[in-house]
């Protein structure tokens, strides 16, 4: 029985098989969130464009294939405020969303670059983790909150 499961299964055209395995398997969307800190302390927060119900969270976007999530991140970065950065280290990566990973990235910036903000952006603030204005934090995202209030690590 088993030599004619695997003859039959040898005879299905290799497209038809790449087809049923992508069927198959799950998909996800993998995010990478960029945790920006400065020599001042300070922690990078964007007004999004495109964000409704939250406005407001750090610099963020989706892996393309074939990079990893700092890479995304510091892409990201780049493309909407014109800032580079070095990564500190890596975070979780967590499920925030059916079908969607986030991968947490912690930078770092040392010089005061002017901000160049994309068409995807409406403003950038710097902000003291602890001292965060009501309008920002009303307009942050439950998960980016928490990764803010967890921002006063001094290993930023």
């Amino acid at each position: 029985m088993k030599r004619l499961l695997s003859g039959l299964f040898r005879l299905i055209p290799s497209s038809v098989l790449r087809l049923g395995l992508f069927l198959a398997n799950a998909k996800f969307n993998h995010g990478a969130v960029a945790v920006i800190s400065n020599n001042e302390g300070h922690v990078l927060l964007l007004r999004h464009v495109f964000r409704k119900s939250y406005p407001w969270g750090f610099p963020s976007g989706f892996v393309n294939a074939g990079e990893n999530a700092s890479t995304a991140a510091l892409r990201e970065l780049k493309e909407e405020t014109g800032l580079g950065a070095m990564v500190i280290h890596v975070g979780a990566t967590t499920l925030v969303a059916p079908r969607h990973l986030e991968t947490v990235v912690y930078g770092h910036i040392h010089t005061a670059a002017p901000i160049n903000l994309s068409h995807e952006i409406f403003e950038a603030r710097w902000v003291m983790p602890d001292q965060v204005s009501d309008d920002i934090v009303q307009g942050l995202h439950p998960d980016q909150f928490a990764l803010l209030t967890a921002a006063t690590d001094p290993e930023l």
